[in-house]
C-alpha cells in the first residue's frame, strides 16, 4: 500500500499506554507527553484515569475513549450501564464496551444484545465501539457477532482488547467484505509497526488501536 500522511495516519490511530497495566499518574502523565503535535482519533486510558486524564486531554485537543467491562464483557448490565455513567460523567468522550463473550459462547444472544443496546443508549450520539474478540473466534461467529452489534444499534466493531490477541488483515477483511459501509471496524491487537498499520489500512481498517503509536507512525 502507498505511504499515508503522518497526520493522516495519527487520525485512524486510537493510542494507549503500553507495556504497563497498572499504570501510576506519573507514569500515564509520560505517556500523554509523548502525543506530541499529532491529532489522534482517540487517546484511551482505562475507567479509573478518565477523571486524572481528561484536563490534559483537553489542553491536547485529544478526543478520549475508555473501556467499559474490559476485556472479556463479564459484567452484569447493570453493571456495565453504571461503569458507563461514570465514564461519561469523568468526562469520556467515546466508549469502546466489551461484547460478553461468555454469553456469546452459550448462546445467549438476548444478553449480549441488551448489554451493548443499554450502553449504546446511555452514550447518546458518542461514538460506541464493541469489542467483539475476532482471533477468539471463527469467520462464523465473527459475523454473527457483528449482527448482534448491529442489532443492538452499534456500527463500529474493536476486533480485540489486546492482552496477546492479535488481529489479522482477514479479520478487518472479513468485516468490511460482509458488511461493507454499515460496519465500521477498528484493529486491535499485535498492530505495533508502520508496515502492519498499513496493512490494515489496506485491508479496510477504518481506525488502529495500538499501545505503540509512534512506530505505528514511522516515527521510532
Amino acid at each position: 500500500m502507498d505511504e499515508i500522511p503522518v497526520e493522516t495516519l495519527a487520525s485512524m490511530i486510537d493510542a494507549s499506554i503500553g507495556g504497563i497495566p497498572a499504570a501510576t499518574h506519573d507514569e500515564l502523565r509520560a505517556f500523554l507527553g509523548t502525543l506530541g503535535p499529532h491529532r489522534y482519533a482517540a487517546v484511551m486510558v482505562e475507567p479509573s484515569q478518565v477523571r486524572f486524564a481528561r484536563p490534559i486531554l483537553s489542553d491536547l485537543g485529544q478526543t478520549l475513549v475508555t473501556v467499559i467491562a474490559y476485556p472479556l464483557g463479564a459484567m452484569t448490565t447493570e453493571t456495565k450501564v453504571l461503569q458507563a455513567e461514570q465514564a461519561l460523567e469523568d468526562g469520556a468522550d467515546e466508549l469502546d464496551i466489551a461484547m460478553d463473550l461468555s454469553a456469546f459462547r452459550s448462546g445467549d444472544e438476548g444478553r449480549v444484545v441488551d448489554d451493548l443496546r443499554a450502553v449504546r443508549r446511555l452514550a447518546g450520539d458518542r461514538v460506541v465501539k464493541a469489542i467483539y474478540y475476532s482471533a477468539l473466534l471463527d469467520d462464523e461467529e465473527s459475523i454473527r457477532a457483528a449482527e448482534l452489534a448491529l442489532r443492538a444499534g452499534i456500527t463500529f466493531l474493536k476486533t480485540n482488547p489486546g492482552y496477546g490477541n492479535v488481529t489479522t488483515p482477514h479479520h478487518v477483511e472479513l468485516i468490511k467484505h460482509r458488511f461493507g459501509s454499515r460496519l465500521r471496524v477498528m484493529a486491535s491487537g499485535g498492530v505495533r509497526t508502520h508496515a502492519e498499520a498499513l496493512a490494515m489500512v489496506a485491508a479496510g481498517a477504518d481506525r488502529i488501536a495500538t499501545s505503540s503509536h509512534l512506530a505505528v507512525l514511522g516515527l521510532t
